[in-house]
């Protein structure tokens, strides 16, 4: 579980000081930042569960019509996307903050559209995957993971902190 972290207050209290980061700061805040999601992108995918077959999505018809794997065939999905659609992925419009979690669009290996409907119990309508093996999968493990990320980030700030503010009196 995740465990609180002390010094994050004074950490900011710090930081908001200094004013705008220079580039060669920001540079290293973000590359120490990226370092850290991958650890969280890391931990999530290796404790996913295994999934061994393709997934087919049919394009929707008529309600009651046909029978069960029958139909038009929309896209098949290949087994382990949902693994390979986590990612770290830097945020617009921000120099230092990165994202880590299911990135959407790309080549059909790695496209994590349906990963809300899988994570949220919704594939199938009426909540059918909620007792699939990957129903709440990916939320879970990243809280678990939440902590240590928060330790390693505190101390890759500080020394990046000691580092700078010297130079910046």
């Amino acid at each position: 579980m995740g465990g609180k972290v002390d010094g994050i207050k004074e950490l900011e209290r710090k930081l908001s000081k200094l004013g705008d980061f220079p580039k060669e700061m920001q540079r290293e805040l973000r590359d120490s930042n990226r370092r850290i999601a991958r650890i969280g992108a890391k931990v999530v995918k290796s404790s996913l569960p295994r999934q061994s077959r393709e997934f087919v999505v049919y394009k929707k018809g008529k309600p009651g019509i046909g029978a069960k794997g029958t139909g038009e065939v929309e896209r098949t999905i290949p087994a382990g996307t949902l693994k390979r659609s986590i990612r770290v992925w830097n945020v617009r419009r921000s120099k230092i903050n990165v994202h880590m979690g299911v990135k959407r669009g790309g080549s059909i290996r790695f496209d994590g559209y349906f990963a809300p409907w899988v994570e949220g119990g919704n594939v199938g309508k009426r909540r059918r995957s909620v007792g699939s093996k990957f129903y709440d999968s990916i939320t879970p493990r990243l809280e678990r993971v939440r902590g240590r990320m928060q330790r390693i980030q505190l101390v890759a700030y500080r020394r990046l902190f000691n580092k700078y503010a010297i130079s910046l009196k």
